[in-house]
């Protein structure tokens, strides 16, 4: 009779398959949401871990903050005009992969130099000076380099650009260091508000995937690896010039590497979703959308290659003190 009544009940993939099917169904409508609730999360978490004075280290120490600047501002977009010129690539790749050119760096690398016993210091001050000049940067990367392969019904909006990045990003981070310094609990706030992005993050693909407006096969193997090759040429570059060249410390070097490749996606995902729809499989924004979404799970692999060294590097170091 147990085993009947059993068999009666609805199984649990019954129970959620009709929700599912209208998640995605709908996905498309609220993907601008998601993407803007991720940033403003995850900006939120970031900046609850800041304080004024960690941004002392630009006045302090300039050479490290400007060499990084320059590493963001000239150092990758020309590398990305160098690939884009070079090789032939579907315009909304191209878009793409300028839309990450133009992104300052992102909370995650902050977490992964700290981790690494690089400079968190340094990591931090220059997440947020180029948090604030990506206000105008972005847009001006964007618009120069590429505003030529958009469609023409899709103009480069870059008061559009201006306020997403006010809005979802500056004034989130400006709250969460407001937060830092009103209570000593902030940094439970920012552990909570940085899962929560995360969930969103998860929300976010999941529903690219299922939805169908995401095709992971679409572009075959070709593009796939060459962002991932873009991103490890520029953690390698950014390794040789700041050790070899410039002479820096190896704890600068780890957070240069970290800090430039490991670019603000949450910021890239909402400008395009503020841009561009998701409505159709050969939607020109399903492209773009590509390229972030691969860049952003190669740059926490390669990351972890400097972060991972210099830690071996410190805590080597601080045995043979001790010895």
């Amino acid at each position: 009779m147990g085993r009947q009544a059993n068999s009666l009940l609805p199984s649990p993939s019954a129970t959620f398959q009709p929700m599912l099917d209208e998640f995605f169904q709908h996905y498309p409508d609220y993907h601008y949401l998601v993407a803007s609730t991720q940033l403003v999360l995850a900006m939120l978490g970031m900046g609850a871990t800041l304080m004024a004075r960690d941004f002392i280290e630009i006045v302090e120490e300039p050479k490290p903050m400007l060499t990084g600047a320059l590493y963001q501002l000239l150092g990758i977009p020309l590398l990305t005009l160098a690939v884009t010129a070079f090789i032939t690539l579907p315009p909304e790749i191209v878009v793409g992969m300028f839309m990450l050119a133009a992104m300052p760096g992102g909370s995650m690398s902050n977490v992964y130099t700290f981790l690494g016993k690089g400079n968190a210091a340094l990591s931090v001050a220059l997440t947020g000076l180029m948090t604030l000049a990506a206000l105008l940067t972005a847009p001006f990367i964007l618009k120069t380099f590429a505003a030529a392969d958009l469609p023409p019904d899709i103009p480069m909006p870059t008061g559009v650009i201006m306020r997403e990045i006010a809005l979802f990003l500056l004034i989130p981070l400006s709250v969460g260091m407001l937060i830092r310094r009103a209570t000593t609990k902030a940094i439970i706030f920012s552990k909570w508000s940085i899962r929560a992005s995360l969930l969103f993050l998860a929300i976010l693909v999941v529903g690219s995937l299922g939805s169908g407006t995401l095709d992971i096969t679409s572009y075959g193997l070709k593009i796939p690896l060459l962002i991932v090759a873009f991103c490890v040429v520029i953690q390698l570059g950014i390794q040789l010039i700041s050790r070899k060249i410039l002479k820096f410390t190896r704890r600068d070097t780890t957070a240069l590497a970290v800090e430039s490749s490991m670019k603000n996606i949450n910021l890239g995902l909402l400008i395009s979703a503020s841009l561009f729809s998701l409505e159709g499989s050969e939607n020109f924004g399903t492209g773009v959308l590509f390229v972030l979404l691969v860049y952003g799970g190669a740059s926490l692999f390669a990351s972890a290659g400097p972060a991972l060294r210099n830690y071996r590097y410190e805590m080597k170091k601080a045995t043979s003190k001790g010895g």
